[in-house]
């Protein structure tokens, strides 16, 4: 059925006429009026919304690109030796454990001999990109400081930072192959230590205090122009204020073996001092009032706590001693001994040529400290001009009231040797030489070499007394009382008798008399015999030892040459 046409509508067709025209009739055309299209446009501020959703993204993406753009600091450029584990993208750049940037790139550098790391900072940060900033990478290191970077092992390296306190701005660096071992604003006080030795101390060594680990070593600088090591450690708070003007240092290293006149002597600190090396430190008994010392003081490094903690010597004196026997035993260091009181050590010895008695004296010259005679030293004091005419005209009356120098044993089981300066009883008179570099004090042969002259005078007066000859003439005696003995009365005979008897055993005593000491097995003889051969040997060494310095006097500073190979002969000059 087909729709209804609506009249009005200008398309719709035209209705047919009541009364149709005929067939031969003319049609007649009426044009049919078009009705104009209504053209409706579009409002543009309309948009579709088919895209809200690329307007969001591009929203968003660009409110991003600002929030990197304002939180992205500068861009800086670190040299490494090596980029083992830095990755780019992913390695942390850190800051006392708190993430201030990351690593963008990894190159080498034109001379393929460094590594450029390209660090973003974060904006936050910024201020941290001066000029003694400092960069390292931690890992796990192994040290004598001890084991650091553990925490790597699961969360990979990163880069360590140090900020700085410069002005000025940098955006290049130069890493640290090492990580500080002090940083900035660390709480503590740094000193410095003047040392002859570094012995086994290295960066990281402890320093103690009562067996205490309180700081540590972070840097050593050797001075060429004054020859001195300058030891620089770190005393952690609050044990900086242990340290004070009186406060005395040495060399905790290994193990303190001491074998001497006192004994065996064995002192350390810790294993790990023995292993990796360290500092012990001590205040003075009295010192404890003390203000702390300020930062950066001066201190010397003692070799050992002895010679740290003991009293002030003052100036040294020098003095010679020339010993007309042999030395074995005598070393520099040597302890110089004053009734009990070490006052100084042997400093050289040197083998000298008398050519007027064809003989080699041994000069020895040593450091003294009058300072540790006390009162004494005072009271000499008050009319000196100067302490050193004092300590002069001190050791000049000393040695006029009988002061000489002496080689005494120290040690039964080394055979080592020191200088006794002491009163010799009926000493020959005698005055301190002088000298323009060192008074000579007069010496007196030492106890052992008086003891071995006088074994052998006793062994050669033995030798000496005719135990054979006196043999005889008592036997003879004793036949002729027997016989005269026969011709007495019973009376007489039972005297004579008792008196046989006596001389019986008078004879017998005799007879072990002669066999003890005229008996090749007795041990008389065996004794006498083992001195006197003792006493060849050492001569004949001493001998030995004349020629061989004559031949190389050099060896007394050098030390004897290594003796040659088997099979190849020394050329005799």
């Amino acid at each position: 059925m087909a729709d209804p046409v609506d009249p009005k509508d200008p398309a719709a067709p035209a209705e047919p006429p009541l009364n149709p025209p005929a067939a031969d009739a003319p049609v007649e055309v009426v044009p049919i009026a078009i009705a104009e299209p209504v053209i409706k446009r579009k409002n543009p501020a309309r948009l579709s919304l088919v895209w809200i959703v690329p307007l969001v993204a591009v929203i968003i993406g660009a409110s991003l690109l600002i929030t990197s753009v304002l939180k992205a600091g500068p861009r800086v450029t670190i040299e490494f030796h090596t980029a083992e584990a830095l990755e780019p993208g992913k390695t942390e750049v850190r800051y006392k454990e708190v993430t201030v940037g990351r690593v963008e790139t990894v190159s080498l550098s034109e001379d393929r001999k460094r590594v450029l790391v390209g660090v973003r900072l974060n904006r936050s940060v910024a201020n941290i990109a001066v000029e003694d900033t400092n960069f390292w990478v931690v890992r796990p290191r192994i040290g004598a400081a001890g084991i650091s970077g553990l925490n790597t092992l699961l969360s990979g390296a990163y880069i360590g930072v140090d900020a700085g306190t410069s002005n000025k701005s940098a955006d290049h660096f130069v890493g640290l192959e090492a990580p500080p071992f002090v940083l900035r604003g660390e709480s503590g006080r740094s000193f410095v230590l003047r040392a002859h030795d570094l012995g086994s101390l290295d960066v990281g060594s402890p320093v103690y205090y009562r067996r205490t680990r309180v700081g540590r070593v972070v840097g050593y600088t050797l001075d060429p122009k004054n020859d001195i090591l300058a030891v620089q450690i770190f005393i952690d708070s609050p044990y900086e204020l242990l340290v004070t003007q009186q406060a005395r240092f040495w060399n905790a290293s290994g193990l303190d073996l001491t074998l001497n006149a006192s004994g065996l002597t064995l002192n350390t600190q810790t294993l790990a001092s023995v292993i990796a090396g360290g500092i012990a430190f001590e205040r003075l008994p009295g010192a404890e009032a003390l203000p702390p010392a300020p930062p950066n003081s001066h201190f010397f490094l003692f070799t050992d706590r002895k010679t740290a903690l003991a009293p002030p010597d003052g100036p040294p004196l020098s003095i010679r001693m020339v010993f007309d026997q042999s030395v074995r035993g005598l070393s520099v260091g040597a302890a110089i001994d004053f009734l009990g009181i070490d006052i100084g050590t042997v400093q050289s010895m040197s083998l000298q040529y008398d050519a007027g008695r064809k003989r080699y004296p041994m000069e020895v010259t040593a450091e003294i400290y009058p300072l540790r005679l006390g009162a004494i030293r005072n009271a000499m004091l008050q009319d000196a001009i100067t302490a050193e005419d004092a300590d002069i005209r001190f050791l000049k009356a000393l040695v006029e009231n009988g002061l000489r120098g002496q080689l005494r044993t120290a040690n039964l089981l080394t055979g080592a040797q020191y200088i006794a300066l002491d009163f010799i009883p009926k000493a020959t008179p005698a005055h301190l030489g002088a000298s323009h570099d060192a008074p000579l004090v007069p010496t007196v042969p030492g106890t052992l070499s008086e003891l071995q002259p006088q074994i052998a005078e006793i062994v050669a007066k033995i030798s000496k007394v005719p135990f054979d000859e006196i043999g005889r003439d008592l036997q003879g005696t004793l036949r002729q009382a027997q016989a005269s003995i026969r011709q007495l009365t019973p009376e007489a005979q039972q005297a004579l008798a008792e008196v046989q008897r006596t001389l019986s055993s008078v004879q017998e005593s005799l007879n072990r008399l002669d066999r003890n000491l005229l008996d090749e097995t007795s041990p008389v003889q065996r004794n006498a015999e083992q001195t006197l051969i003792e006493l060849q040997r050492a001569a004949q060494s001493l001998r030995m030892l004349s020629d061989y310095l004559q031949r190389h006097p050099e060896s007394i500073l050098r030390g004897k040459k290594a003796d040659p190979p088997l099979g190849s002969q020394e050329k005799v000059r």
